[in-house]
């Protein structure tokens, strides 16, 4: 597997009907972990935790979205999902945004340290290659997410499908990365469905490398990498292959195309770059919705919070509680 994919998670938002209290799906999307000192963050588009558009945010079809669900593997190496909600019980966002709020499309979850010692996190920082690659306009790009829900992969795949995967979506820089848009944007050359949402943007590089084909060869280069010169005279050289692969770097977050109508149909995407997504993450502010907030607070999500006080509740891929977790904030 290439292990970017595993940086992924497929995410799916609800709201609790006001009448009975019943979950109401609303919107797939895709997120990916990265790792700080003392947490491990979820990132995702700000437009997903809200469902609002942010370049009108007074328009909301329906209710917005209080809870969120990932995907991930538990130390069982089980497929499970993660049921996180949005909002305090005084109907507070759990989220954090850039600030300059709504008009940069990024929400930070922090999630507890301790979920490592159930499920797998892979920070995409550590996933990805050393080597710098430049960014230019018209070099190759992948936004990895999910364009499907994952009702929708299993009525095209059945069960074979492996919904919580991301599909790689190939593409390219459209515009000169050097000259962002307000000094935070790049433009992507792909067609993506509003799933992918949230997806990490990587660079990619075919570059010549230099590998081994037994574990021997690879203790002599390793020898030779610490400065072990005589391990030269141990070398053998039909243990040597030249390969090409593909080099990876992070270059920003996805969050959709732009425009609506006559400039959707041109499929150029919103890259954010790093530096703002860096810029978040050392500077931050609490989320806020700015309008259409959830009701203060409803009965039904009140009981849903305090079932939930002080625990993460893992469910199968079928929905079916699995474990609850004691939950101690950091």
């Amino acid at each position: 597997m290439q292990k970017l994919s595993r940086t992924t998670t497929y995410i799916e938002t609800y709201s609790l009907r006001r009448d009975n209290g019943e979950a109401v799906f609303r919107a797939n999307a895709t997120g990916f972990f990265m790792r700080l000192k003392n947490q491990i963050i979820l990132v995702t588009n700000w437009h997903v935790v809200t469902g609002l558009d942010p370049s009108d945010p007074k328009k909301l079809n329906g209710f917005a979205p209080e809870i969120l669900k990932i995907s991930v593997i538990n130390k069982r190496n089980m497929l499970t999902e993660l049921t996180i909600p949005l909002y305090t019980l005084e109907m507070k966002p759990r989220w954090h945004e850039h600030t300059d709020r709504y008009k940069v499309d990024l929400a930070l979850i922090p999630l507890p340290t301790q979920l490592e010692d159930y499920f797998y996190f892979f920070d995409i920082e550590s996933s990805l290659d050393e080597d710098p690659i430049e960014e230019l306009a018209g070099n190759d790009v992948f936004i990895l997410g999910y364009p499907f829900s994952k009702d929708e992969f299993k009525a095209c795949f059945n069960e074979d499908g492996f919904h919580y995967l991301p599909i790689w979506k190939r593409g390219c820089i459209a515009t000169e990365p050097s000259l962002k848009i307000s000094n935070q944007l790049i433009l992507i050359d792909s067609l993506s469905r509003p799933g992918m949402s949230g997806s990490p943007i990587v660079t990619a590089k075919d570059t010549d490398v230099m590998t081994t084909k037994s574990e021997d060869t690879s203790e002599v280069f390793k020898r030779l990498s610490q400065g072990d010169h005589m391990a030269l005279m141990e070398l053998d050289m039909n243990e040597i292959e030249n390969k090409r692969v593909k080099k990876f770097n992070f270059l920003g977050i996805y969050s959709g195309v732009i425009g609506s109508t006559s400039l959707s149909e041109i499929a150029l995407g919103k890259c954010w770059h790093k530096n703002i997504l860096y810029e978040a993450l050392k500077n931050h502010v609490i989320g806020e919705m700015p309008h259409h907030a959830p009701e203060s607070p409803h009965v039904h999500y009140e009981r849903f919070i305090k079932s939930f006080s002080g625990v993460l509740v893992e469910k199968n891929i079928d929905g079916q509680e699995t474990n609850r977790i004691p939950i101690v904030d950091d």
